[in-house]
């Protein structure tokens, strides 16, 4: 299937079992914030640039016997993903990064090993419909560290990338899922409204739900 670029991004916090977190910070940005979920895209992160998924395919290992191939045993994937915007929260890139909010002297702060959790679900393009890469369940981590230079004649300026590293939803052992936001090729697809709540637990559709395609 043919991908045209990449839109946006839905990261929603989930608790120790993958159900949504409330997380105040995720109710301050976007066209979810009233769900607790943060969409990634032109307004709010000043766009998107990267989701790099790689360790789709399982291991195939081969048992030779008589000379030749008698089986082959399937591995387990091993999916990591490279996200990248340029500009987010300074709030939800820190929870991202796995700091708690210092409520007494401000900001945010690294005190013992806790990592974010939530699911990630990376939007691109397919003839005019969107396409989803859905992880319910995923770690999320720093990217490739801060990297701060002088300006010269060009500005040098650093973005946000993190590291996400799915895990099958302990209730399900889902790992991952592709949607296409078509319902001619996909008679089973309702909106994304509706999608967000198979794959995000605890995320409540509007009363009103929009139609079929984006869910605009």
């Amino acid at each position: 299937m043919e991908l045209n670029g990449f839109e946006r991004a839905l990261i929603a916090p989930e608790d120790d079992n993958a159900k949504l977190k409330s997380v105040d910070e995720f109710k301050n940005y976007g066209r979810y914030k009233t769900q607790g979920v943060f969409q990634a895209d032109l307004q709010t992160a000043k766009g998107t640039t990267q989701s790099n998924i790689t360790g789709l395919n399982p291991t195939i290992t081969k048992v030779y016997g008589s000379n030749t191939t008698a089986e082959t045993e399937v591995g387990v994937e091993n999916i990591s993903c490279t996200f990248a915007a340029n500009d987010m929260p300074f709030d939800i890139s820190s929870l991202m990064q796995g700091l708690i909010k210092d409520k007494d002297h401000g900001g945010y702060k690294r005190a013992d090993k806790r990592l974010f959790k939530g699911a990630y679900i990376a939007v691109s393009e397919n003839h005019g419909f969107p396409v989803y890469f859905a992880f319910p369940y995923c770690t999320f981590t720093h990217g490739t560290g801060v990297n701060m230079q002088t300006d010269a004649a060009s500005p040098v300026t650093v973005h946000d990338t993190f590291t996400v590293t799915p895990q099958a939803r302990p209730t399900d052992n889902l790992l991952y899922q592709i949607f296409v936001g078509d319902p001619d090729r996909d008679p089973a697809w309702k909106n994304e409204e509706a999608m967000l709540a198979y794959i995000v637990d605890g995320f409540k559709q509007a009363s009103t739900p929009a139609g079929p395609g984006t869910g605009h």
